[in-house]
């Protein structure tokens, strides 16, 4: 499933948000988008799953335009979102009910590939932060749109669980492949995780730089201590101080 974003501006009353924006996602690929706080990463997301539409420009997916149109990716919030009153199984199939047969036999699956398998009767408040992120990406990765987008979605994990969760979220991505446009404010995340990294300017946004990251995958977290890796946060870390915004140079913020 590919992903292009050409020309898209954006502004709400008076204020430009995003100013003739334009980057694709391949198929398969792990896209990235970098920027400093208030760049418009979320509007962009808001745009992309058609919750609004663009002022000017196009949105395309596989060469459809989607402008303003619901429904047709997979999204994970910052937050994992669970809805409180339903089992882990439960919340796993939600994405589904709405287009088909919940497939419960799918969902174990996952959940016991994930280690979760023996608490799909449990409830979200029985699981620590780590355990609700991986319930959330399996509900992202059940529903039915082959295109997925992830905001911030471990931001408000500790240093060390979010580690663990972008390994995890790579091992289990590499078995699906689907296409993800991630957003981060972490440089680190932004190199171990994609296969490029778009680099946003501060507001009014718009695409400063295209990187490629050429690690081979799969990836371990020993790579983020090789001078390769430090060649690539130091050219990210130039770019994106011109624009003046917020900074996050590691993991631990």
């Amino acid at each position: 499933m590919k992903l292009s974003l050409q020309m898209i501006s954006k502004s709400f009353d008076e204020n430009l948000v995003l100013n003739n924006v334009s980057f694709h996602v391949n198929n398969g690929e792990f896209v990235t988008l970098l920027g400093p706080s208030g760049s418009g990463k979320s509007t962009l997301f808001h745009l992309i799953g058609g919750m609004m539409s663009p002022d000017e420009g196009t949105i395309y997916l596989n060469g459809e335009n989607v402008n303003g149109k619901r429904g047709l990716i997979s999204y994970m919030p910052q937050q994992h979102s669970l809805l409180p009153w339903r089992t882990v199984l439960q919340n796993v199939v939600f994405g589904q009910e709405f287009s088909k047969k919940p497939d419960l036999e799918k969902a174990r699956e996952w959940l016991n590939k994930v280690g979760l398998g023996s608490y799909e009767k449990s409830y979200p408040y029985q699981l620590s932060g780590g355990m609700k992120q991986r319930v959330a990406f399996i509900r992202a990765l059940m529903s039915p749109q082959p295109f997925m987008c992830f905001d911030e979605p471990f931001s408000a994990l500790d240093e060390f669980t979010r580690a663990d969760m972008q390994q995890w979220l790579l091992s289990i991505w590499e078995q699906d492949r689907r296409s993800i446009l991630f957003v981060t404010h972490s440089i680190d995340e932004a190199i171990f995780m994609s296969d490029r990294i778009y680099i946003l300017s501060a507001r009014p946004a718009t695409v400063l730089k295209e990187i490629q990251i050429a690690f081979p995958r799969p990836r371990g977290k020993e790579l983020m201590l090789s001078n390769e890796f430090l060649t690539y946060k130091r050219d990210i870390y130039e770019s994106l101080q011109r624009t003046k915004g917020e900074l996050v140079l590691n993991e631990n913020h």
